[in-house]
């Protein structure tokens, strides 16, 4: 079954309207009506909690508004994190993050190197590799000894040793 194509007047005459306007006048409002229902929605059910929340603390919530509603969820969370009742998982930090990183490039090129499409020179892959193992375990030796200083601080600081760069 073909495309119906709907015909527009105009002043050359009749001509027929592209898809992309098709869709622009009807889906692109109808799917933003869906995204403003469904925004309304949980802001409906935020309401509904942080009203039975609030009264339970013997305050007392008459009619809010959308910006009200997320004003005070962001204040009573807050304030269960201050009360260590909320725990965020802690991210992970920028040592953690460049380790891991690391570690991963380090992997890829030991997969390169270890089934190569063309040969490498033998010797130049096995220094390669070594080299790449003595830095991951300098960064686990780096990452181990902040645990137990109970910092850690990101490579290239001071504290952590020389770090090995291709440029």
């Amino acid at each position: 079954m073909a495309p119906t194509q709907y015909l527009v007047n105009s002043d050359y005459g009749e001509e027929p309207i592209s898809r992309t306007y098709q869709y622009r006048k009807v889906m692109k409002p109808m799917l933003e009506r869906k995204r403003r229902a469904r925004i309304n929605r949980c802001l409906d059910e935020l309401k509904e909690l942080m009203v039975n929340a609030l009264q339970s603390e013997g305050e007392n919530v008459s009619k809010l508004e959308k910006a009200d509603i997320l004003e005070l969820t962001v204040r009573h969370l807050h304030g269960l994190r201050r009360q260590h009742q909320l725990i965020l998982p802690p991210e992970p930090s920028y040592a953690d993050r460049f380790r891991a990183g690391f570690t991963q490039c380090a992997q890829e090129v030991t997969q390169f190197i270890t089934t190569p499409a063309e040969p490498l020179e033998p010797g130049a892959g096995r220094k390669l590799l070594q080299h790449l193992g003595a830095c991951v375990r300098q960064l686990d030796c780096v990452a181990q000894g902040a645990v137990a200083q109970g910092s850690v601080s990101p490579p290239g600081s001071p504290s952590s040793a020389p770090m090995w760069r291709p440029w």
